[in-house]
């Protein structure tokens, strides 16, 4: 973004310093609002070597079609949209709720809920974005973000 913003308006510093500031005001007008997931189904872990050997089985032929030998952790991951969304919808029509799957970036957990088969429930008063607050220290710290004011 820092890149595009210099070959659109040049080397000015005053875009360089506004760039990736969290301000005061912006964070007065938000909340951090703890919660739980509640799912109306099953959560798949895709990962769970078990759940891609049956998903492999069952697609051998679309894997071979897109010249994919097995179903890793890798094609799970992948860009290769058709495949995960066949996989997707496979889940979906079984009844689940949601799927689990490591992050291409960090392999922490991420989670894909499908529609109408999940939602938030409050779990605790929400939090104002101090300064302080670790949970926004931390999300800052992660994308070279500063607080501003």
């Amino acid at each position: 973004m820092l890149a595009e913003f210099a070959e659109l308006f040049g080397d000015d510093a005053g875009l360089r310093a506004a760039a990736g500031t969290v301000p005061a005001a912006f964070r007065r007008e938000r909340v951090l609002a703890p919660a739980a997931l509640v799912l109306d189904g099953e959560l798949v872990d895709v990962d769970d070597p078990a759940t891609r050997a049956g998903l492999e089985r069952e697609h051998a032929a679309m894997l071979a079609e897109h010249g994919m030998r097995h179903l890793d952790v890798a094609e799970v991951r992948s860009r290769t949209r058709v495949v995960t969304q066949q996989i997707g919808r496979t889940l979906y029509e079984r009844g689940a709720a949601a799927i689990r799957f490591g992050s291409n970036l960090d392999d922490q957990p991420c989670y894909a809920v499908f529609e109408a088969r999940g939602r938030l429930a409050a779990r605790g008063a929400p939090l104002p974005l101090t300064a302080e607050l670790p949970e926004l220290v931390a999300v800052c710290d992660e994308y070279g973000l500063r607080l501003a004011g």
